[in-house]
């Protein structure tokens, strides 16, 4: 069955007149203006998540605590428009300053999952000025008048297994009714939520042990019998340290609140990494 890419992205660019870019003045803070530079730091990407890297590792055991080691921040929300020129650094492969359409396709269809009719339609909403190739003046323009959460989800985190879920739509409805200040904003909140209503299949408002294996099968399963190099007590040795270490309170479930404090707690792209959420990453070197 052929899958449809009509996400809240897809339908806001269609009813967009663009402009050219470079008349347009964009309306950030002053630091948004400036010319990011990368110091010292590479990107990589992953989309799968810890549990099958794991299973490639010679280790045996892991505790509860060690699985986040050394991850911990104290940020509440993720500005979408800064991450906008780290997304942009890692597509544009090869360092040129623009992203080609074969760049896109890399990572939208290898990476994130989605069609490349879609990628075709994506990029040609992105190049306003129609070169053949998108600048990271263009890219930060999209992410300024497209939505910017549905753009950072397509790009950044999650990408087709996430902007297709209801969850998922509810959350971008929700994005655009607020004031433009906290728009281009996702909060850590709003993030954990995501998750977990995607986990939480019975809509219970706790995530059992049963859903947490359940969604981690489903996770697996995506990536073929290549990728399944772990044993089914590998997988469940995972399932059950990590769910030992959300269920702070220890009272056999995971409720929102307990995900919303490890995304506060912990770095939100490794904590979505590890939730096998396809996950854009940034390593300082």
């Amino acid at each position: 069955m052929k899958t449809s890419y009509t996400t809240p992205l897809l339908l806001s660019m269609s009813s967009l007149a663009f402009t050219d870019v470079s008349a347009f003045t964009f309306m950030q803070a002053p630091q948004q203006q400036q010319q990011r530079q990368m110091i010292g730091r590479s990107t990589t990407v992953s989309n799968t998540s810890p549990l099958l890297s794991q299973s490639k590792s010679t280790t045996t055991s892991t505790s509860p605590m060690t699985l986040f080691a050394g991850a911990d921040v104290d940020n509440k929300d993720i500005d979408l428009l800064e991450e906008a020129d780290e997304i942009f650094d890692y597509v544009d492969s090869n360092g040129d300053g623009v992203i080609s359409l074969e760049e896109l396709q890399t990572h939208l269809v290898e990476e994130m999952g989605y069609t490349a009719e879609y990628t075709k339609y994506l990029f040609a909403s992105i190049d306003t000025d129609s070169d053949g190739s998108i600048t990271k003046e263009e890219m930060r323009f999209a992410f300024y008048n497209f939505e910017a959460l549905s753009m950072y989800m397509t790009f950044g985190v999650g990408g087709s297994d996430v902007t297709n879920r209801k969850a998922f739509k509810e959350l971008a409805r929700k994005n655009s009714s607020t004031s433009p200040e906290t728009r281009d904003k996702l909060l850590l909140n709003d993030l954990a939520d995501l998750i977990f209503d995607i986990i939480d299949t019975d809509s219970s408002g706790e995530i059992s042990k049963e859903e947490l294996k359940s969604h981690f099968d489903n996770v697996t399963a995506k990536f073929g019998d290549d990728d399944k190099q772990g044993t089914e007590k590998q997988a469940n040795d995972y399932v059950s340290t990590m769910f030992a270490t959300l269920d702070a309170d220890k009272d056999g479930g995971i409720c929102r609140e307990e995900v919303r404090t490890a995304f506060e707690k912990y770095d939100f792209k490794l904590l979505a990494r590890t939730f096998g959420l396809r996950v854009y990453r940034t390593a300082e070197v």
